[in-house]
């Protein structure tokens, strides 16, 4: 599949084992989150800019380095369960701004509707735009997101969708609009239940970090 990134990692697949388990209680299923996160975060900042610089050494000796440019970044997590991913990112990215979209499912027709959107006035010129979600299902949600950055003036070329789980159908449903965004993901699950939840997945991933 084009532009999507599957990270490949022992600790990432230990990660997934505690997600997935309908055992693992609440604190472990944060903490796996979190860390998935971390891996997810330097495979979608691979590409983030940086300004040249220069230091010196303790033996007082001048280096040339770089600098990342994380000031003209943003992130953007899907309410509710995206905010799992954020404190990840922030630990890659410390200086990046975070907004929210905050998207509720008809579990009828399975359509997405925003109810939330903190989007700053000059949202176009951030440079990166990172999307958290942990789980791309139907891709219902996410799309609408991209709407919305699209629509106030974000390249998509400028944006990257970063999950723990997705589907070749929310892929898909991405990709037939904006076929340009990356998408990173720690698996590719095999599909879609009647009620389009991931399977096999790890249920519902807001109510799992949040109990409500």
């Amino acid at each position: 599949m084009n532009n999507v990134t599957v990270v490949k990692h022992p600790v990432v697949e230990n990660c997934l084992m505690h997600l997935r388990d309908k055992n693992t209680e609440l604190i472990k299923f944060r903490e796996s989150l979190k860390r998935l996160g971390l891996f997810l975060a330097m495979e979608a900042t691979a590409d983030i800019p940086v300004r040249p610089c220069q230091v010196k050494t303790p033996l007082d000796i001048p280096a040339d380095t770089a600098e990342v440019a994380d000031d003209n970044t943003l992130i953007i997590p899907i309410l509710r369960a995206g905010l799992g991913f954020v404190e990840s990112f922030l630990e890659v990215i410390p200086r990046a701004k975070v907004a929210h979209i905050g998207m509720s499912r008809d579990h009828e027709t399975l359509e997405a509707k925003v109810y939330l959107s903190s989007l700053p006035e000059d949202v176009k010129l951030y440079k990166k735009v990172y999307v958290t979600d942990p789980m791309l299902a139907t891709g219902n949600s996410c799309v609408k997101t991209l709407e919305i950055l699209v629509e106030a003036g974000i390249d998509p070329e400028n944006i990257v969708v970063s999950c723990a789980f997705t589907v070749p159908e929310g892929i898909e449903q991405i990709h037939s609009k904006y076929p340009q965004i990356k998408i990173i993901t720690a698996t590719v699950d095999k599909g879609l239940n009647e009620v389009g939840y991931i399977v096999p997945g790890c249920g519902d991933a807001g109510d799992r970090l949040y109990l409500l």
